[in-house]
């Protein structure tokens, strides 16, 4: 009962810590608003007042430059978080696992299919993690903005005043990573990289084949406690209570304490899996459904500001909003083709026409 106890406070907390993250804000009345402020304002602060009367000053500042190397400087601790957690798990389940296989319920080759599946998680992990995102670059900036137009709803001609580069239609600067990326969607600390036109896919392939991974994990370890209880007929069983000498019938809450006392870290690692795998698929399918309908998180966020500002003007701002279309969404198949076979930013197709072409070669001709 107190394994079943500290798996349900698990996912509760975790599940809350989600919530706060997507949810909570520093001016509103709900409840994930009042816990954002509540950790990630005044519990902070305190920490902080604590520290200067025990540590002197030099202690809140070590916290303050601790918290914005974390936060606000690309850094690879959460890459390294990111490996401990998938290559412990995987190891973790091959040591209570895959002695158990094969079975009468599952075949050896899974122990294959599974070690493919792990490897194909990291592989894409890695290639979204080291794959140029779409750095726009003084090479590259002036096609970049040839090939998409600005839409002067969400984008407008202007320079951006850290790179000193004109901004192509869909760019955002990444303050973070110090550069301008091309149909910036975000940046991901899992991935210690910037998701934009030159990694989209595989960012997209992480998540799909990290959900894979999981769901494919709880499926192999229910089989394995199930072979387990088939194999020692539990459920025809009587158990002795080790206390009093009672003998009980077996019940599925009797059976399930017997497995949590046997596979135990079997059982946490399937759970666990669970659990993330239910995030994983919801995230999957968000940035599928922003796929289909020819946006980015980047540009999502960037409407709903621009519906917020124009509502508040009245009627004349909600009849601006209902002329208001999306220019990049191309249709399902052309949006997913756009992701999926992306054009490389550093070595794109001339756009020019053909006098246009003629009449440069003629100019480095003469130079």
């Amino acid at each position: 009962m107190q394994f079943i106890l500290i798996t349900c406070c698990y996912v509760g907390l975790a599940g809350l810590g989600v919530g706060i993250f997507l949810w909570g804000k520093p001016d509103g009345n709900s409840l994930f608003d009042r816990l954002y402020r509540l950790i990630c304002q005044w519990l902070p602060r305190t920490l902080k007042k604590l520290l200067e009367k025990c540590c002197g000053k030099r202690a809140p500042a070590f916290l303050d430059w601790l918290w914005n190397y974390i936060c606000f400087t690309s850094n690879p601790l959460v890459q390294l978080f990111y490996l401990l957690v998938v290559v412990g798990g995987f190891i973790t389940f091959v040591a209570n696992g895959f002695p158990h296989i094969p079975s009468r319920l599952i075949s050896g080759f899974h122990r294959y299919t599974g070690l493919g599946v792990f490897l194909t998680c990291v592989t894409c992990w890695w290639r979204a993690s080291s794959a140029d995102p779409g750095t726009v670059t003084r090479l590259n900036v002036d096609k970049l903005c040839e090939l998409t137009d600005w839409d002067d709803q969400l984008f407008s001609k202007q320079m951006c005043r850290t790179c000193n580069l004109i901004k192509p239609a869909r760019s955002k600067h990444c303050s973070l990573c110090g550069v301008c990326v091309a149909k910036f969607d975000h940046h991901c600390i899992w991935i210690n990289n910037c998701v934009g036109q030159g990694n989209h896919k595989w960012f997209l392939g992480f998540l799909f084949w990290h959900q894979v991974l999981c769901i494919y994990g709880v499926f192999l370890g229910m089989m394995i406690v199930y072979e387990h209880i088939l194999e020692k007929d539990l459920f025809r069983a009587v158990f002795v209570d080790p206390v009093t000498k009672e003998r009980h019938q077996a019940s599925y809450m009797i059976i399930l304490q017997y497995m949590l006392a046997t596979e135990g870290m079997l059982i946490f690692i399937c759970i666990l899996a669970g659990v993330m795998g239910v995030v994983l698929c919801g995230f999957f399918l968000w940035h599928l459904n922003l796929v289909r309908m020819g946006t980015t998180t980047n540009e999502l966020s960037k409407w709903s500001y621009l519906k917020y500002v124009l509502k508040k003007e009245g009627e004349e701002g909600k009849a601006k909003l209902k002329l208001m279309q999306n220019h990049y969404n191309y249709g399902c198949i052309a949006n997913f083709r756009e992701v999926f076979f992306n054009l490389d930013v550093h070595n794109l197709p001339d756009t020019r026409s053909e006098p246009e072409k003629v009449s440069g070669k003629a100019k480095k001709k003469n130079n």
